[in-house]
């Protein structure tokens, strides 16, 4: 990291400090305008320490920014949040905690590379790995329209578990609940996310390659027959996250090998149409239940213009859940509780573990912990339903002001890690890396143990993917380089 990309870092840590100041003299205005600049030039900045956009430590700020201002801007600029919160929202405390925490990530992203300036390889793949990876490309597309296939029969089985396809139709929260009281509850999703990321490092290398289409349609048409019905189910539940997921993991896997230091006007165009169909979907899923009711009242309904523009305002959907969150918790509580030290954070780690392997009763996630004291009318809608939570909440529930700002300097430091080394380490790195994209995302509206179980079980699935492509049998392959690290070790 040169001079001046720590001294334009210190510069947005100055306007952040200067955010927190004009907030602690309650100028909510002016703090807020300064916090959507800071975060505008951390963006700008972020792309720059690493070159390009696909990358998970910008996508990471990308969300943070969006997660951290879209409440506040939809408060103070516009008509609140949802009916869901007490419409009591002190945006100061809130953009206090949203600074510390971004000059957390920044001293975390400086630490990491004053440590290893000169040191880190190149974020491009090297070319050992490349071309191992483009030796068995034909190999990740079986494997992955083998874990999509099978992912959409899970998912189907799981509904006729539960009850049935009319079950899709009492909508997300009571399909969520009798989903997660199954015993053994089959992973369509998981495998549905690995899946993908293989088809998107296949079609990467292909893009490498120039995009030669000979034998490319009918494996696009393959892919989306075995997708359909698990991309179906989805879509009535109105269940965006899967669908980001999904999304990112086709997008990341194409740009793998090419990471884009360009913004194209057709990207932003997808991305501008993708973000239509997701406020639809978000604006409609309360109303799923009207389709085998009364399709024509469902159809005016669902096309509703106002309906469909307060679907759009990020503030008002799920981007403004964290903000309500945490305001909800300071404006009962502010500063005078004691800390939890960490306990909610060990709690989540035994998130993965079955119940039934579990001795005794496993202890109950913060994220449910808070909505029965918060949003008791939530927990009415199903056992597992709720307002999501809030990372920055989590982090000062366990330590305070401290707490934001130490973890959120792990957070930095671990980003840039995983885009600086595990990226491009070997090909289990880059499925994983490619799989768990979206968690920059999620992790923002999530306790720990969400995120922590999502790993922790992604890990294990692609550790079984990644020894099946590993296999003598391929390494055999002529002209098969086995996968090195970009620092030379097997």
């Amino acid at each position: 990291m040169n001079v001046l990309k720590l001294v334009n870092a210190q510069f947005i840590i100055v306007l952040f400090l200067l955010s927190m100041l004009l907030s602690i003299n309650n100028n909510t205005q002016l703090s807020l305008f300064v916090s959507i600049a800071s975060s505008l030039l951390l963006i700008v900045w972020t792309k720059i320490i690493n070159g390009n956009y696909t990358n998970i430590t910008l996508l990471f700020v990308v969300f943070s920014t969006l997660y951290g201002v879209s409440g506040p801007i939809s408060v103070v600029w516009g008509e609140g949040l949802s009916n869901l919160f007490a419409g009591i929202y002190n945006v100061d405390a809130f953009l206090i905690s949203y600074a510390i925490s971004n000059i957390g990530l920044i001293i975390g992203f400086i630490i990491f590379n004053l440590i290893h300036y000169n040191k880190q390889p190149d974020i491009l793949i090297d070319e050992k790995n490349l071309n191992s990876t483009i030796h068995i490309k034909e190999k990740l597309f079986k494997i992955g329209i083998f874990l999509i296939f099978f992912s959409s029969i899970f998912e189907l089985i799981n509904i006729l578990r539960i009850g049935g396809f009319t079950v899709l139709f009492a909508g997300k929260a009571t399909y969520q609940t009798l989903i997660s009281v199954l015993n053994l509850t089959l992973p369509s999703t998981e495998f549905m996310v690995i899946g993908y990321s293989l088809i998107g490092i296949y079609l990467g290398t292909r893009y490498l390659e120039g995009g030669k289409l000979k034998g490319l349609r009918s494996k696009v048409i393959l892919f989306l027959i075995c997708s359909s019905p698990f991309l179906a189910i989805k879509m009535i539940l109105g269940q965006r996250g899967i669908l980001i997921s999904l999304f990112l993991c086709i997008f990341i896997g194409i740009t793998f090998f090419r990471p884009l230091k360009k913004v194209k006007p057709k990207i932003i165009i997808v991305l501008l149409v993708f973000y239509f169909f997701l406020s639809f979907l978000f604006a409609n899923r309360s109303i799923v239940k009207l389709i085998p009711e009364d399709p024509s009242l469902f159809v005016d309904m669902a096309f509703n213009q106002e309906r469909l523009v307060d679907a759009l305002n990020p503030g008002t959907n799920e981007f403004g859940a964290a903000f309500g969150n945490y305001v909800e918790f300071y404006n009962k509580y502010n500063s005078n509780f004691t800390p939890r030290l960490g306990e909610t954070y060990v709690r989540g780690l035994v998130l993965p573990i079955p119940s039934f392997i579990y001795p005794g009763t496993k202890p109950q996630q913060v994220t449910y912990e808070f909505r029965d004291e918060f949003f008791i009318s939530e927990a009415s809608r199903g056992s597992i339903a709720g307002t999501g939570f809030s990372s920055i909440l989590e982090a000062y529930m366990n330590f305070k002001y401290i707490g934001v700002f130490l973890i959120y300097l792990l957070i930095g430091y671990f980003l840039q890690k995983c885009d600086k080394f595990y990226r491009n380490k070997n090909l289990y790195f880059m499925i994983m890396y490619t799989a768990l994209f979206s968690e920059t995302i999620d992790f923002h509206r999530n306790a720990f143990g969400t995120t922590f179980s999502s790993v922790f079980l992604t890990g294990i699935l692609v550790f079984i993917v990644y020894l099946f492509l590993n296999t003598k049998k391929f390494e055999e392959y002529k002209g098969f380089q086995p996968i090195v690290s970009s620092r030379g070790e097997k």
